[in-house]
């Protein structure tokens, strides 16, 4: 294991600052620090990890490979947001990265986006190519969530007309080869001003997870910056070994933020629109779910679509209550 060079924590600013958020994820997450240090050599930089609690020795294993490096081990799974602005309170660099733990950093990748963030100064985040593990590129940038857009990607649609669904997924999506601006991108490796990032008072907490790299992009563009995809820059992404594998319970998060991001930025007609949209969907999921899941499933899925269906009529919730919710029985 390549050990890092410390020298750049001498200095009280440095160029970046990176923010990887961990839950059980020990050995990608060495994979990823350790391509960091061996591909990040032309700025200097801190690697900063909030560990939201995890059970697989990860952070006794980071203090032993990485005496030095900062950190954070919470009590309780905080979710993404929280532990991202953890992070950033902490943080010295100019500029913040959000780097998932499933990534792996190529060759001077981040100093590409640092570059280009410090010769654009109206520009207020940027994003690099994403490869996946076995050598396709990945989608990671697109337009603001919209009505059309949640008609066109919904179940229904792509089970009644398939052919008309893909034609008008390929007619949005964003070519990812080529730089440009976007509206957002994922925060798997999203890099963003610091001082912005502290004027929009960081993340919102109300989105556990999911989406809350597409409401930091908007507030940066409701602030007057741009939103740059950087496609000289690339990493590795191994999709989905960050978020775990309990698939109803990251469908009742991401059903949650979704509802988040919609209460927010919506407006009031849009927002009855899309709420009896997620209703209709939900209602129809929880039928199939009464009749056809298997008995061991059952419970779980009529308890996430009560859930769901409960959260669209009583407001924003707090990530503690999420957590509750998530806690609940697994049989």
């Amino acid at each position: 294991m390549m050990q890092p060079n410390t020298q750049y924590l001498t200095s009280s600013v440095i160029d970046l600052s990176i923010a990887i958020v961990s839950y059980n994820t020990k050995e990608v997450l060495l994979d990823c620090i350790c391509s960091v240090h061996a591909h990040t050599t032309a700025i200097t930089f801190e690697v900063i990890v909030i560990d939201n609690d995890s059970w697989d020795g990860t952070v006794a294993v980071l203090k032993e490979v990485y005496p030095d490096m900062r950190v954070i081990a919470n009590p309780d799974n905080r979710g993404f947001a929280k532990a991202v602005n953890q992070a950033l309170a902490v943080s010295h660099g100019r500029h913040v990265l959000l780097l998932n733990s499933d990534t792996i950093v190529r060759d001077q990748a981040l100093a590409t986006m640092v570059a280009y963030l410090d010769d654009h100064p109206d520009v207020g985040a940027v994003s690099c190519k994403q490869w996946t593990g076995d050598g396709h590129l990945n989608q990671t940038c697109f337009p603001f969530p919209s009505i059309r857009d949640h008609l066109f990607y919904s179940a229904l649609f792509q089970r009644i007309a398939p052919t008309m669904q893909a034609a008008a997924a390929a007619t949005h999506a964003v070519d990812c080869t080529q730089s440009q601006d976007v509206d957002w991108a994922n925060g798997a490796c999203l890099m963003v001003r610091r001082s912005l990032l502290q004027q929009l008072g960081g993340l919102d907490e109300e989105f556990f997870m999911y989406f809350e790299d597409v409401d930091l992009c908007r507030r940066l563009r409701q602030l007057g910056y741009r939103v740059r995809h950087v496609a000289e820059a690339e990493i590795v992404h191994f999709i989905g070994r960050s978020s775990g594998r309990d698939r109803e319970r990251l469908q009742l998060v991401w059903e949650f933020s979704r509802i988040r991001y919609i209460e927010k930025h919506f407006s009031p007609l849009k927002r009855r629109l899309m709420k009896g949209w997620i209703a209709a969907g939900t209602g129809w999921r929880l039928v199939q779910s009464m009749w056809c899941a298997p008995a061991a499933q059952r419970r779980r899925r009529i308890q996430s679509c009560l859930t769901t269906i409960r959260r669209l009529w009583t407001g924003p919730q707090s990530v503690e209550q999420q957590l509750a919710y998530l806690s609940g029985p697994q049989g």
